[in-house]
């Protein structure tokens, strides 16, 4: 018979699994936050639940395992309880076992700090330079940057007022690298820096120049020279200290690279792949940095986010049809991508032209990164843009053209199940007289979808669209007073679409179909599918366009083809449906006539 302070049967078997994998935690704990993680870890796996500090049951006796960072985490165990037992023998040991294993690592760390940096700067010294030198890659570059007339500070200044212009100057060389470049100084006032390949040597320098003379605590300036990776260390090296050597001759505070070694610039479409390959695990940091390097490098902001960001949205979306990437690579690739935007969007000078553009989704409609992109591409050419994002309310959207005086409205769509709600935000833009431009891969090749729907102008890309709402500035146009007809089958045919589909799988479970040898997520998914169908169905008649439906069709087709769900499947589907459309939409009998009898998915005939 156990005691109250016996671990309850159930954690007996687990209790020395969890000691033990918590102990060997210990072996890659290097900051608090680790060890707090290993801490956490531990008392979830005895048992006990956690709470910020400050509970003030009398009965929980706090255990600190915050490890000096941030507030203690608490384990909630009352006094004599078994989890309590539990923490009492193995939590307690274990976080003094991590704070001896930080203690030692610190040591470690400080004795490897000293070490690899310079006392005086905290860059890396020589020895650490020289090992980085000997590792250079193709594309990366040398920089020697070395203060101008430096032995007159100390002559004149003193010696203690040299040091502080040296720490000072390895500060700002520091908070002006990015991603995985280096910097060390290689003795005196001389320093090297390392910078990869899509950085810009000239627009570090510049931006270090800017910083330099802003915070520099005596006017000294700098010369630098520049090399590129020649595939030998010693000869750039050597290079770029002749480039250096001749900014000096040149009267000082400049720059020269080395004699015939000016790099010449990829263009962005080069770097889809390196940029791929940290989006779509979410890396962020060396994804950013490529776009900021691409812009350091002077290549235009409406080439890096059609070339590079939205070329490589594309992959990634044909990746995930071709089932190579899962809805979470898709989604983790699309945050880097607002990641970049947003560090290009800081990089931007104030708007040069007047007027505000205001840029929408339409209601539903969460693809917003198309939005951002092109949001992004018209402030580069100069216009003031707010973008309001994915599924803005129409009221939303008036609200705001109203409060912030917007001139014109920008709609992207890129799938047309969502032209009932574009068609509204046309019309509540057009009451307060506010003219609307439509965009994306939802309105085909030309303008004849947006037309339908009642939109001022239509536009194939940004660039165009540039130069529309630059002649809207020029003279503003007259926006329609009424709104566009629509279809009312077509609407009743979108608001009907969800129940169309779960009547018909409901059917179809309850019949022999091929259905049944689905598992219930397949079902799920068809059921989906066929949401879909009746949508893009309602959107091909909406906009009176076939190739709406037709298109779909095929791409459904290869999807789940992809997916190994056999084609029958989607076939007993649409078969199921297609009585229970009529019956919404009498017009829509010739469109399902004429579509399935030419797509790949067979389809029984029906008597409609």
């Amino acid at each position: 018979m156990a005691d109250a302070t016996d671990p309850v049967p159930d954690q007996v078997q687990r209790v020395p699994l969890a000691v033990l994998e918590a102990t060997r935690s210990l072996l890659w704990v290097q900051s608090s936050r680790d060890a707090r993680r290993a801490a956490v870890d531990l008392v979830r796996a005895l048992g006990a639940d956690l709470v910020a500090a400050g509970s003030s049951d009398p009965d929980v006796v706090p255990v600190d395992v915050s490890f000096g960072e941030g507030d203690p985490l608490l384990p909630i165990a009352p006094v004599q309880s078994p989890a309590r037992a539990l923490l009492d023998r193995y939590l307690n040991p274990f976080v003094l076992d991590a704070r001896r294993v930080l203690e030692l690592a610190g040591r470690a760390e400080r004795l490897a700090e000293s070490a690899s940096t310079d006392a005086l700067t905290g860059l890396l010294n020589r020895r650490m330079l020289d090992r980085a030198l000997g590792r250079l890659h193709r594309g990366e570059a040398v920089i020697i940057v070395d203060l101008d007339h430096f032995k007159q500070v100390n002559d004149d200044h003193g010696h203690a007022a040299g040091d502080e212009v040296l720490r000072s100057f390895g500060a700002v060389l520091l908070e002006n690298l990015r991603g995985r470049d280096l910097v060390g100084r290689y003795g005196g006032e001389e320093f090297v820096l390392v910078v990869g390949a899509s950085s810009d040597p000239e627009t570090l320098l510049e931006r270090l120049r800017e910083r330099w003379e802003a915070t520099r605590p005596l006017e000294v300036t700098f010369s630098a020279g520049i090399a590129p990776f020649t595939g030998d260390a010693d000869v750039t090296l050597r290079l770029a200290d002749d480039a250096l050597y001749r900014a000096k001759e040149a009267g000082r505070d400049r720059w020269r690279w080395a004699e015939g070694q000016t790099p010449d610039v990829e263009a962005p479409a080069s770097y889809v792949e390196p940029y791929l390959g940290d989006a779509i695990v979410g890396n962020r940091r060396p994804a950013v940095r490529l776009t900021l390097d691409l812009l350091d490098h002077r290549v235009p902001e409406a080439d890096i986010v059609e070339d590079l960001l939205a070329a490589a949205q594309r992959e990634v979306g044909e990746r995930w049809y071709r089932n190579e990437l899962s809805p979470a690579d898709e989604h983790l690739a699309s945050g880097v991508a607002g990641a970049a935007l947003d560090a290009l969007a800081a990089e931007l000078p104030p708007p040069t032209r007047d007027g505000l553009v205001v840029v929408a989704c339409a209601e539903g409609d969460w693809h917003s990164l198309s939005a951002q992109m092109f949001g992004e591409t018209l402030r580069a050419s100069g216009f003031d843009v707010s973008v309001l994002g994915a599924s803005t309310p129409r009221t939303a959207v008036v609200d705001f053209l109203t409060r912030a005086g917007g001139d014109s409205l920008a709609v992207s769509c890129n799938m047309p199940i969502f032209f009932p709600g574009v068609a509204q935000l046309i019309n509540a833009a057009h009451e307060i007289g506010v003219p609307v431009i439509v965009g994306g891969r939802a309105f085909g090749d030309d303008d004849r979808r947006a037309a339908r729907l009642g939109a001022d102008a239509w536009a194939a890309g940004a660039s165009e669209a540039a130069e529309i709402l630059a002649g809207w500035h020029a003279r503003r146009p007259e926006v329609g007073s009424e709104p566009a007809p629509l279809d009312g089958a077509a609407l009743r045919l979108f608001a009907a679409s969800s129940t169309l589909a779960t009547a018909t799988v409901d059917e179809l479970t309850a019949s022999s179909s091929p259905i049944l040898d689905l598992d219930a997520d397949q079902v799920d998914q068809l059921r989906e599918h066929l949401v879909f169908a009746v949508q893009f169905l309602a959107a091909a008649r909406l906009v009176d366009d076939d190739s709406i439906f037709e298109d779909f069709l095929v791409w459904i087709d290869e999807l789940l083809r992809t997916r190994d769900v056999p084609r029958e499947v989607l076939a007993a589907g649409l078969e199921g449906l297609r009585a229970k459309v009529i019956a919404v939409d009498p017009g829509a009998t010739r469109l399902l006539d004429a579509a399935w009898s030419s797509q790949p998915v067979e389809v029984a005939d029906g008597d409609g």
